[in-house]
């Protein structure tokens, strides 16, 4: 029988700046536990497969490109469609942790607005810092 079975309620806390660790991962479909601290901030971004997140600690903020916003807590699950683009925020005090499941294989990329691909694991910060150095560049 080929079985994993992981206490989500007992994982360890990820390092700060670390906040994806996929925990199953096949072709098509992955689980992974996001951990972010007290203000960490994602990038709006979005994927090319439908995917759920499970707030199991904290206080998780979905921004969306309309401008609305609506908090994840403990106990509730949002599903997201394909090609929704979307934000997170912890909004909360302290340690925020998702479980998260989403069609595809984990390795697949993520996507800004414009469709341009943008790595895992980098933050609203680091995307700003990357284009404000694109554009110097290009001078």
């Amino acid at each position: 029988m080929a079985a994993e079975f992981i206490d989500v309620n007992n994982h360890p806390r990820l390092e700060e700046g670390h906040g994806k660790k996929i925990l199953f991962n096949s072709r098509g479909f992955h689980t992974w536990i996001h951990g972010d601290y007290a203000g960490d901030t994602g990038v709006m971004h979005k994927h090319s497969a439908d995917q759920t997140f499970y707030c199991i600690e904290g206080e998780c903020t979905f921004h969306f490109a309309d401008g609305s916003s609506r908090k994840l807590t403990p106990g509730m699950i949002v599903h997201l469609d394909a090609g929704t683009l979307y934000q997170l925020e912890n909004t909360g005090g302290g340690y925020m942790a998702l479980l998260g499941n989403r069609a595809e294989n984990g390795k697949n990329p993520r996507y800004l607005e414009d469709g341009e691909e943008v790595a895992i694991n980098r933050s609203a910060e680091q995307v700003a810092a990357m284009e404000k150095a694109k554009a110097e560049a290009k001078g």
